[in-house]
């Protein structure tokens, strides 16, 4: 998952003349400062805006910035942990399962402070543990659940649902937010990162 940032020096390059040497190092420049720009969109406003999150840092650990040079006027903002889950949450669709069924957790089966199930309470797990069992509740629902409680008659906690497939709805903006920040910043970033530019070429 990644937004790239791409430039075409060539044309500004035959457009402002005497400056041509500079423009590759203002480019590769103006397309950090702008992906650094998107990279903290993102992490400051996009995803907690999205998601309920509980780790703060978990969005700064996992958005990152491959910078430009003036070789490759090409910069991007991408999710270094490959996440595949977070590309469906910003494109939405529908997941297919792996097997037969897609085990969605239910209410009852929290999860950690990076968004994740801990790996004793996943569908497989659990169940190889003998806390859990698939089951048919009322209404035909399929379903992994936990027995709770003392006695004979126990309650059952759903821990999963189990469906063949699901509906994700997009919810996460991150590429609709990134090209906002991208009209509205790159102007700007390479007007001063040309500026620059023509003051280091006039010293020499």
């Amino acid at each position: 998952m990644n937004i790239n940032l791409t430039t075409n020096a060539s044309k500004v390059q035959k457009a402002i003349q005497g400056f041509s040497k500079q423009m590759p190092f203002a480019m590769s420049q103006a397309l950090n400062s702008t992906a650094f720009d998107i990279r903290r969109q993102i992490v400051d406003r996009t995803y907690p805006q999205s998601f309920n999150v509980k780790n703060k840092r978990f969005a700064n650990a996992m958005f990152r910035v491959e910078k430009a040079s003036k070789r490759k006027l090409s910069a991007a903002v991408f999710d270094r942990l490959g996440k595949d889950y977070m590309a469906m949450q910003a494109e939405g669709g529908t997941k297919l399962p792996r097997g037969r069924n897609i085990a969605i957790p239910g209410r009852a089966n929290q999860r950690t402070a990076t968004g994740k199930i801990p790996r004793a309470r996943q569908p497989r797990q659990i169940i190889a543990s003998g806390k859990a069992y698939k089951t048919t509740l009322r209404g035909g629902q399929q379903a992994i659940v936990q027995p709770q409680g003392r006695g004979k008659v126990k309650r059952l906690k759903v821990m999963y649902v189990l469906e063949q497939t699901a509906r994700i709805p997009k919810r996460f903006d991150f590429y609709e937010d990134a090209n906002t920040v991208s009209r509205r910043k790159f102007d700007k970033n390479f007007s001063k990162a040309f500026a620059r530019a023509k003051a280091t070429a006039r010293r020499r």
